[in-house]
């Protein structure tokens, strides 16, 4: 692809992050990887029941009881290399470096930050239980699942779809759903600085248990680069992960209020979708 038309693919997604652009999804043949592969081996019964056993929301103690469930699910399906761990993966790296941030509680509300955090993972785990015993799953990890067992679809594309379903839906709705209010800004953005380094261990084992080509959507290719100029050596990836969040904050909040709850939930939706056929954009381009 020509370094205008790849500049220009890099430049709407950066324009989706933030909220600002729309997409066009485009269809596209599978790259001759290894990354498409669904799975080596199915999961086994006697795996498929612990499985449910462990993404049952119901029994879910905290973060920490979240974590140990969060290590054996991702170990089963990595395992096999089972497509649906992807997120997995996800999730116990960010357990594994949120947990100790949460205990140590240096926030103005940490009884908030604890809070927000279980409502935002009960919503991965419940839509897990949901997908794994039959039960309701949201339309977005409807499409992550289905996309999981897609052999045409590629790893970094399922991931996509994974980060689409979690951050821009569940987010916001676990931020409302916890009540949470504008004092409790600087505690929401505290968490976001603590874990964006969390990316790299992310991207390096989704790397070598999929094959998924993640590190260089993180780190926003080039455009990051170029933003650095200007906003300094590493803070072009950070601001606009940030305002991700940020985005979600405020979605979240007015979710709160009966006058303002529709328009947030259209515009919950609609970024959602927008992202999505960002993403199926840089597949189209072979970056994801």
């Amino acid at each position: 692809m020509r370094k205008t038309s790849r500049l220009a693919v890099v430049l709407v997604a950066t324009a989706a992050v933030l909220g600002s652009a729309a997409g066009t999804a485009v269809a596209v043949d599978p790259p001759a990887t290894g990354s498409h592969s669904p799975a080596i081996a199915p999961v086994s019964d006697a795996e498929r029941a612990e499985l449910v056993q462990l993404s049952d929301p119901a029994t879910l103690r905290d973060l920490h009881d979240g974590e140990q469930r969060m290590n054996r699910i991702a170990a089963i399906f990595t395992a096999h290399k089972d497509r649906r761990g992807i997120f997995a993966v996800f999730y116990r790296n960010i357990l594994r470096d949120a947990n100790p941030l949460l205990d140590q509680g240096r926030f103005d509300d940490p009884v908030w930050a604890r809070k927000v955090s279980y409502a935002f993972f009960h919503e991965y785990l419940a839509n897990l239980h949901g997908h794994l015993a039959g039960g309701p799953v949201t339309p977005g990890w409807q499409r992550y699942y289905a996309m999981a067992a897609d052999p045409s679809r590629s790893a970094g594309r399922v991931a996509g779809a994974g980060l689409d379903a979690h951050l821009l839906i569940d987010f916001p709705k676990a931020i409302a759903d916890t009540g949470t209010r504008l004092s409790n800004t600087r505690d929401f953005f505290t968490i976001g600085d603590a874990l964006i380094g969390t990316t790299h261990n992310i991207t390096d084992e989704l790397k070598s248990e999929y094959g998924a080509q993640l590190a260089d959507f993180f780190n926003l290719y080039f455009v990051g680069k170029a933003g650095d100029v200007v906003l300094g050596d590493g803070n072009t990836s950070y601001v606009l992960f940030q305002s991700v969040r940020g985005t979600a904050l405020s979605q979240g909040i007015a979710m709160e209020n009966r006058v303002t709850d529709g328009p947030a939930e259209l515009s919950m939706q609609g970024l959602y979708y927008t992202a999505e056929a960002v993403f199926d954009g840089l597949e189209a381009a072979g970056w994801v």
